[in-house]
């Protein structure tokens, strides 16, 4: 059986879930330390954190969750055509020309040059917007999973081979590795995989202590905003109710007393605009929350990301407890002859029980080559097929 073509599992014009994972070639630590050729390339994951950052603002994939290690990164990718298609022709054009600009200009950067892309004339994107059949395949090109790897590995090789002085031959294992996410209930367990990588490869002990992973964003995130919400909770500290006129007990009214003085609240809205919280850099992350029906696009106003869409029926903090738990319990490291008693809601209450949602979290990569949900023979067929091996990437 030949190798299973990515156009039989990612349709173009239906919404996909894919985890994706992406390796450097011949398995070297390209993107972290080597202590064999005593190289130090771990600034390079910073390079794609901003990658990742800037296609969320520009292209209709909502980025779920991510994982950047020192010689592979995961991705859990969700493509967006019904995103794309409350475009206008002008945003469409104005974000390809944003995303791939037709021209750049080098600027000297130490010994180096680095090319800087040069911001596009107002008369090229509108030149562009009244091309319809460009525009159409800019459509697709905007939600396809493929494009998002393409431009995410391609701006990576090309800077680090910048960095070592010339080409150094391929800076990527081949093509990236893509299973589909038929059914949504896999989701929790395959995000608990992804976030939980290094842990697993023994490069942090908690979320804490390991800055490339999605659960470390959204934790820095989900303390920005309550920091923000404490700071604003002491500048406007809650009014004293206003008492109501009530008859007394022999039947007659109290006056009411008048009084010019305004509230907290009242003076700060005469003087400074409506609070709103500050953005973090976790903006361009999925939202983990669902709280609309699937048909709604939920388009993101702030620019940060595609949409406001979650993927999980829990909340932020639900989700990052449980994977403190997996962490606390070592479920990665041990098999589990018996669970422990407290096991978070989220693990607990799953459709596929907590045995399974465990155990995805342990071996996802090896549980699905190609996609969920279908026969686990069928599937380890499809992989042996295409590259000899049962193991997943």
């Amino acid at each position: 059986m030949s190798r299973r073509t990515r156009g039989s599992l990612i349709k173009p014009n239906e919404i996909t879930i894919a985890h994706t994972v992406a390796k450097t070639a011949r398995n070297l630590f390209l993107l972290g330390e080597d202590l064999v050729s005593k190289t130090h390339n771990s600034h390079r994951k910073d390079w794609i954190l901003d990658i990742l950052e800037f296609q969320s603002s520009l292209m209709a994939i909502d980025l779920i969750s991510f994982s950047l290690m020192s010689n592979h990164i995961h991705q859990i990718l969700r493509s967006r055509p019904d995103a794309v298609e409350q475009w206008t022709d002008l945003e469409v054009a104005r974000r390809w020309m944003t995303l791939c600009p037709k021209s750049k200009k080098c600027l000297a950067e130490g010994d180096t040059f680095v090319r800087v892309p040069i911001t596009p004339k107002e008369t090229q994107i509108e030149a562009l917007a009244k091309n319809q059949k460009r525009i159409a395949v800019l459509r697709e090109q905007l939600s396809s999973i493929s494009w998002w790897m393409r431009l995410l590995c391609q701006k990576i090789a090309q800077r680090a081979n910048i960095e070592d002085g010339g080409s150094m031959g391929h800076f990527w294992k081949g093509r990236f590795h893509a299973t589909v996410i038929e059914d949504t209930d896999h989701l929790l367990g395959c995000s608990f995989y992804v976030d939980l990588n290094a842990i697993k490869a023994g490069l942090s002990l908690s979320i804490d202590d390991y800055n490339y992973t999605s659960a470390k964003v959204r934790l820095d995130m989900l303390r920005s905003k309550m920091q923000e919400l404490e700071k604003q909770e002491q500048e406007c500290p809650p009014v004293e109710p206003i008492p109501t006129l009530e008859a007394r007990g022999d039947g007659s009214i109290p006056q009411a007393i008048e009084s010019t003085e305004k509230s907290p609240i009242e003076k700060k809205s005469e003087t400074s605009p409506v609070w709103i919280p500050k953005i973090s850099k976790g903006e361009f992350l999925s939202v983990v929350k669902i709280s609309k029906l699937s048909s709604d696009p939920q388009l993101h106003s702030g620019g940060f990301r595609c949409s406001d869409k979650g993927f999980l029926d829990y909340t932020d903090k639900e989700y990052l407890d449980a994977l403190e738990w997996c962490i606390r319990n070592k479920i990665i490291e041990r098999e589990m002859k018996t669970l422990p008693e407290d096991i978070p809601v989220c693990i607990k209450q799953h459709r596929f029980g907590a045995e399974v949602v465990i155990k995805q979290a342990k071996e996802f990569g090896q549980m699905y080559r190609y996609r969920t949900g279908c026969e686990p023979k069928e599937d380890q067929q499809q992989a042996c097929s295409a590259d000899g091996s049962s193991q997943s990437e």
